[in-house]
């Protein structure tokens, strides 16, 4: 693919809306693209590659933002036609919280992300504390770094809006065949047509189709007999219950263990507004 294709390609990309559903309203990042931003400093590669990402989750997008940065030419294969809000809570921690703040979306997790304060451990039976691990200003202190609940949608979409506007993006395309050759490595899309580069990278998920082909045999998840339930619960309803508000007005990690299962819950969206904050609670 010649330079000036795909230039064409990353505008058609940019002015193309988000397939992408965030949690919370007003989750824009595509200002952070647009400025000067080098995570690298000056330095760019010798040789730029044409390199493949297989998988738009949270991996390939930022396999595709740090290969970007580095001079590189990349293409982002998408099985899905679009990316739904997909998942619920996801807890970032500051070894990957300093990273987002490098690639300039500190402001953002800021405004849409939680800061808890603490993990608290209580009995399932009398709600008695029985451990504690404060964290906020303390985790910041200690790390040099904030530790967040964000909803895993609201992630992807910084994520998507850091990268969109330079890489080809092909959605809809699931991976039917892979020839990892050294010369001139491709894959083969459903559709039959043959996308050839560099380099391929497997970002493809726990049912990845790229690590069959490097491990030359399936691998499926073995069954542990562990099952997780995950709900979300508007804010607006927990801050009318005497006994529950509190988990709102001082966000925290809470979880309630008990004999061979536990719950865990804590609060994924900074902003109340009509919508409610965002809750997620798993149980195994």
């Amino acid at each position: 693919m010649s330079s000036s294709s795909s230039s064409s390609e990353r505008e058609r990309n940019s002015a193309l809306p988000s397939p992408l559903v965030p949690a919370a309203a007003g989750v824009d990042a595509s200002d952070v693209a647009k400025r000067p931003l080098s995570i690298y400093g000056s330095r760019k590669a010798s040789l730029p590659l044409h390199i493949i990402v297989v998988g738009c989750g949270l991996g390939g997008l930022a396999a595709a933002f740090c290969l970007t940065q580095a001079g590189h030419r990349v293409t982002i294969i998408e099985s899905s036609p679009v990316i739904g809000d997909v998942g619920a809570g996801i807890q970032i921690s500051p070894n990957c919280s300093r990273l987002l703040w490098r690639w300039g979306l500190g402001k953002h997790l800021d405004e849409i992300g939680v800061k808890p304060e603490s993990i608290t451990l209580r009995r399932y039976d009398t709600g008695e504390t029985i451990g504690l691990k404060k964290l906020g200003e303390a985790v910041e202190r200690e790390y040099g770094a904030p530790y967040y609940h964000i909803h895993r949608a609201d992630f992807h979409k910084l994520l998507y809006d850091l990268v969109a506007s330079h890489v080809t993006i092909l959605l809809g395309s699931p991976v039917t065949g892979c020839e990892p050759g050294p010369m001139s490595p491709s894959v083969t899309l459903k559709s039959g047509k043959v996308v050839t580069g560099d380099l391929i990278i497997g970002a493809d998920g726990v049912k990845s189709f790229i690590q069959q082909v490097v491990s030359g045999r399936p691998n499926p998840a073995e069954p542990t007999g562990n099952a997780v339930y995950r709900a979300i619960i508007p804010a607006s309803l927990l801050i009318q219950d005497p006994e529950l508000r509190e988990l709102i007005e001082h966000p925290q990690m809470y979880s309630w263990m008990g004999p061979r299962r536990h719950m865990v819950a804590y609060p994924i969206v900074r902003r109340f507004s009509s919508r409610g904050f965002r809750w997620s609670m798993l149980t195994t």
